[in-house]
């Protein structure tokens, strides 16, 4: 494997700033090759890597091999070579090791040190005050134990959407690359509040009433950076490359020469049934908010539900909360439900080409299932990759898609393949959405997973939304979403 030249140059810049710095390159530039190289330039003998578990056996053994010759080893509590690996991590036995975010939040890893630490995805463990996140850099006071950032002189963070869905995210970051800029007005300042107060804009919001007191309950609510761009630029080494706007020398245009992706959109009719599940679940919603009348946006759960019941006939039950005894609505979807996205999903792929490998997203993985089983009835060969199937299984599934003897339909639950797979690009520029995440990262970087390098050429993306408008509303407020965590990660734009 050859690094580009300006992978090359990532890597030198990096070597330069003593292997600590971010590389904020969007989502299919190839970060994790960057890492792997660095991990040979720097001479590290022991090398921790967190990073998501989809992306071990996808990414990181696979580059570790071909461009070291190593063979990289997870650390876990389960598999007899994964407690071994996590024992001669633990007493310092040279490699290179792969931890999960979530097992890395679980452990004591009061003893963990080493050479170079790369946390891949930071901002899976960047929410200021979380387990994860003290673990890995501390929070405001000096810990007890000192944080992983203060055990590994050198220290990589990977990430393309660093920020995830909140600017303060980007503390973390710094706390974890750069802990001793941590006066006042420094990019690593010690309190998070100070820091926030110093960088973000603010607004007062309602969040209920005091009927005792007969006054309203409010508080701070933490909006966008003050000057987008600033922080980056502050850092001491920022390494990034973007799509399509000029981010080097090397590229002028952006990494990425084909154009954007085309965006093609599909109604749907919901079915009775379906509106009645809605209409019941918005009664049942605007009665909860009466109860608190200043309090003016759906709670997450109702919002998820509602796009739920658009995807199919569904299956409700309600169940009292026992902490709350508030009405729980859960959905579920029959192996043979009438739904309007899987007609639309046939529809399109009726019309492509015959035998064109297609990727259909969504959210809620047991609609993914019923997607899949009806996709094989009608004779398409479709393989699911969710968290519900093993990841060895998926993986292997995931590099045949496309081939003879692999599957032509991926069906791909969001929270799973958004990360840390690569290689569907190479056969497939097709996909349809029926479903997008509340969370606006996980769809940034989902949709690098077909525009991205090795593409064979443009991206055709099928939108299905429904009707009555409850997608396009929930694009509208993903957009405004996505164009702020543009400006604060786009180095220099300040």
């Amino acid at each position: 494997m050859e690094l580009y030249e300006w992978q090359k140059r990532d890597v030198e810049e990096l070597k330069q700033n003593g292997f600590i710095g971010l590389n904020n390159s969007q989502p299919g530039a190839g970060k994790t090759v960057v890492a792997v190289q660095c991990i040979r330039e720097s001479g590290a003998e022991l090398t921790l890597v967190i990073a998501p578990q989809s992306t071990h056996t996808s990414a990181w053994i696979p580059t570790v091999r071909e461009l070291l010759g190593e063979e990289a080893r997870i650390i876990g509590r389960s598999r007899k070579a994964e407690k071994q690996a996590l024992l001669e991590f633990e007493m310092g036995f040279p490699g290179i090791y792969l931890v999960t975010p979530q097992l890395f939040t679980r452990s004591d890893v009061s003893q963990w040190a080493g050479d170079l630490v790369i946390c891949d995805e930071i901002h899976m463990l960047g929410k200021p005050g979380a387990v994860g996140q003290k673990k890995l850099s501390g929070y405001n006071s000096p810990a007890i134990d000192k944080p992983i950032s203060q055990r590994f002189a050198m220290r990589i963070a990977l990430s393309g959407t660093p920020m995830r869905n909140t600017f303060d995210r980007m503390w973390s970051v710094t706390r974890f690359l750069w802990p001793e800029l941590n006066k006042r007005g420094e990019i690593a300042a010690i309190n998070h509040y100070m820091w926030k107060a110093d960088r973000m804009t603010s607004a007062e919001i309602v969040t209920g009433f005091d009927r005792d007191r007969g006054e309203r309950k409010t508080a701070k609510k933490w909006l966008r950076e003050r000057e987008p761009g600033r922080l980056l630029s502050e850092m001491p080494c920022v390494v990034g490359h973007y799509r399509r706007e000029r981010c080097c020398e090397y590229h002028p245009e952006g990494f990425l020469p084909l154009e954007e992706p085309q965006v093609i959109t599909r109604e749907v009719e919901l079915t009775t049934p379906q509106k009645k599940a809605i209409q019941e679940l918005q009664d049942h919603a605007i009665t909860w908010l009466e109860d608190n009348p200043l309090v003016s946006k759906l709670p997450i759960t109702t919002l998820t539900r509602i796009r739920q019941l658009c995807l199919g006939e569904p299956t409700v039950t309600w169940e009292a909360d026992e902490e709350t005894g508030e009405d729980i609505m859960h959905v579920d979807f029959d192996e043979d439900c009438k739904s309007p996205m899987i007609d639309e999903t046939l529809s399109i792929l009726e019309s492509l080409d015959e035998g064109e490998n297609v990727v259909v997203y969504m959210e809620s993985s047991k609609f993914a299932s019923v997607m899949t089983e009806r996709l094989r009835n009608e004779g398409y060969k479709t393989m699911l990759y969710s968290g519900q199937v093993d990841s060895r299984q998926r993986n292997e599934e995931l590099r045949r898609f496309g081939t003879p003897e692999g599957a032509q339909v991926l069906v791909g639950v969001l929270s799973a393949i958004s990360t840390g797979t690569d290689g569907a690009q190479r056969v497939a520029n097709t996909e349809i959405w029926v479903e997008r995440s509340l969370d606006a990262t996980t769809n940034i970087q989902a949709e690098a997973r077909l525009d991205r390098m090795g593409a064979r050429k443009q991206v055709q993306r099928f939108l299905v939304q429904d009707d009555e408008g409850y997608a396009a509303g929930r694009l509208g407020r993903e957009l405004e979403k996505r164009l702020e965590i543009r400006q604060s990660t786009i180095k220099g734009a300040a």
